[in-house]
């Protein structure tokens, strides 16, 4: 199957409105004398909040939408012009997380009963395993054999980043109030916690918070711009920048992806931008690539927006291309891009010229009414010398 439309410099683009704040405010610290794994989320939500966050945080996720393929696995792969590399993957349903080599094989499979699915997996080089967990929500280690390290059992959802120094930054929603919000009725916050390699807290930022001190973005949070009900952002992505003092956030329920600034807890800047309820924004190279999950209707795609000019500089999507949930994208040091086409359960990776060189169709399936094929949440290529000696797959070098 061949793309039906990659463009470069495609005229017509929404512009994007963005400016840039002076950096001031404080960093809030989190209470050393409490930096321990916490035991729940009863400081957080009652039980109520806690069963409206359950239900908002599946919105618009689903098992599979595609009918089941007699085609699957890995049916592409040009050796030639792929980025070599094992491939990581969690499963719209079932706690569990996959490595696969090029050609499909199964490397090594980390599994744990006691949640729904699993939303982010990222691989450490011993086989350790960072994951968010879905139904109960949290963020937990387990090793390469699949044990419990640590859990952080405070509401962790949809993403985190992994600093060089070992720390995380990762997304937890909090209960709060705004009287000048829905009448003062209860309201999901996206807070950014930074937790110690052992899963311990040392500081958090709200994003609420940091648009109600930023003066020129406060008009955002109004009642005029947010949403009915309580999530009021649904902060989907979390890319920390410059040395971990900088966050790029993607919020779904604004349209908009917004830098913040870590040390003070400000807006640095917000854009919006020729996408709908986006997901996985990211800077490369100075520019916005981003999952565009209903940009075109009934139809999605991934994008690239050069900032300066207000246009898109590439986009990539092809017939039948859609997930109206989650979606996301890598791009890999060649210069390709792999993409999760998560309700669809099939990842592609693409050159900058639109030709498809490696595609994996989940072969697991879900019965939801009709056999469809089962979702994947998000993929991962890792380098081709990533360490796998710890794996219990195939043997090394497969696929380089």
């Amino acid at each position: 199957m061949r793309l039906a439309a990659v463009a470069l410099g495609v005229a017509g683009v929404l512009a994007l409105s963005w400016a840039l704040v002076e950096h001031q405010g404080s960093r809030q610290n989190a209470d050393p004398s409490v930096a321990s794994t916490p035991v729940g989320t009863g400081d957080l939500l009652t039980p109520a909040q806690e069963r409206e966050l359950h239900r908002i945080a599946d919105l618009g996720y689903i098992a599979g939408r595609t009918a089941a393929r007699e085609a699957t696995g890995v049916v592409r792969h040009d050796a030639s012009a792929a980025h070599a590399g094992y491939t990581l993957f969690t499963y719209a349903r079932g706690p569990e997380a996959v490595l696969i080599n090029m050609d499909g094989s199964v490397q090594h499979v980390w599994s744990r009963v006691g949640s729904s699915y699993w939303a982010r997996a990222h691989l450490y080089p011993n086989g350790d395993l960072l994951i968010i967990t879905s139904d109960p929500y949290r963020l937990m280690k387990i090793d390469r054999n699949s044990n419990v390290l640590w859990i952080y059992e405070k509401p962790a959802h949809h993403d985190f980043d992994v600093m060089e120094d070992g720390s995380i930054w990762v997304l937890v929603r909090e209960a709060t109030t705004r009287a000048h919000i829905h009448g003062g009725t209860w309201l999901l916050d996206d807070v950014l916690f930074r937790l110690d390699p052992a899963g311990r807290e040392l500081e958090r930022v709200s994003l609420l918070e940091a648009f109600e001190r930023t003066e020129i973005y406060r008009d955002w949070i109004t009642e005029g711009e947010l949403p009915e009900g309580t999530d009021i952002l649904h902060t989907n992505s979390v890319e920390v920048q410059e040395g971990g003092r900088r966050a790029l956030v993607s919020i779904r329920s604004l349209g908009a992806i917004a830098m913040i600034e870590l040390n003070t807890a400000r807006v640095e800047w917000v854009v919006r931008g020729p996408w709908r309820m986006q997901h996985e924004a990211q800077l490369v190279d100075g520019n916005l690539l981003v999952f565009d999950n209903l940009g075109l209707g009934d139809q999605s795609r991934v994008i690239e927006v050069e900032l300066e000019t207000s246009a898109i500089i590439w986009f990539y999507t092809e017939p039948g291309f859609f997930s109206r949930g989650a979606g996301a994208q890598q791009r890999l040091a060649n210069g390709n891009i792999l993409i999760s086409e998560s309700e669809s359960g099939r990842i592609v990776e693409v050159t900058p010229a639109g030709d498809v060189v490696w595609e994996f169709v989940n072969p697991r399936t879900v019965e939801d009414g009709r056999e469809t094929t089962l979702g994947i949440m998000r993929a991962e290529r890792l380098p081709h010398d990533f360490p796998v000696d710890w794996s219990s797959g195939a043997p090394e070098n497969v696929g380089r």
